[in-house]
C-alpha cells in the first residue's frame, strides 16, 4: 500500500529507500548501545516488532518487517519507473512470452493458487510412496 501511494515520488524514492534500509541498522545500533537501550524491549514486543527496529528476531518463519523492506520496495518502484520509459520495453511483447505476461497480470491469483496446488501434489506423491 505504501509503495503504491508513493509511486509518483520520482527520484526521491531512491534516497528514501536508502534511508529506510539504513534506519534498520541505525535503530539496532541505537537500541543496543547508549541511553536508548532501555527501549529495546518496547520495539521487540509483538505490538511494535512489525516496524523492524528490533534487537531479537521474533519466532516466526514469515517475519517481514516494514523496515528495511519498505526501502527495497521503494528501490523496486524507482527502478520500474526508470525502466518504464526505456525504448526497448515499450515495444509489443513477442507472442512466445504471452503466457508469462498473463502470469504477471494475474500474479496475486497465481500466488494464492500455487500453495494449495503444491500441497496437493506433495500429498498425492506421499500417498504413492507410502502405498507403493
Amino acid at each position: 500500500v505504501l509503495a503504491r501511494l508513493t509511486v509518483n515520488w520520482g527520484h526521491w524514492l531512491w534516497g528514501l529507500g536508502g534511508l529506510a534500509i539504513a534506519s534498520n541498522f541505525i535503530a539496532v545500533h541505537a537500541l543496543t548501545t547508549g541511553v536508548t537501550a532501555d527501549f529495546a524491549d518496547v520495539f521487540n514486543s509483538p505490538i511494535l516488532n512489525w516496524i523492524g527496529w528490533i534487537t531479537r528476531k521474533p519466532i516466526a518463519e514469515d517475519y517481514v518487517p516494514l523496515f528495511p523492506w519498505l526501502g527495497v520496495m521503494w528501490w523496486g518502484v524507482a527502478s520500474g519507473n526508470s525502466l518504464r520509459c526505456h525504448a526497448a520495453l515499450s515495444k509489443p511483447l513477442p507472442v512466445r512470452w504471452a503466457p508469462l505476461a498473463l502470469l504477471g497480470r494475474n500474479s496475486l491469483s497465481y500466488y494464492l493458487l500455487h500453495q494449495p496446488v503444491l500441497i496437493a501434489v506433495v500429498w498425492g506423491l506421499s500417498l504413492l510412496v507410502v502405498s507403493g
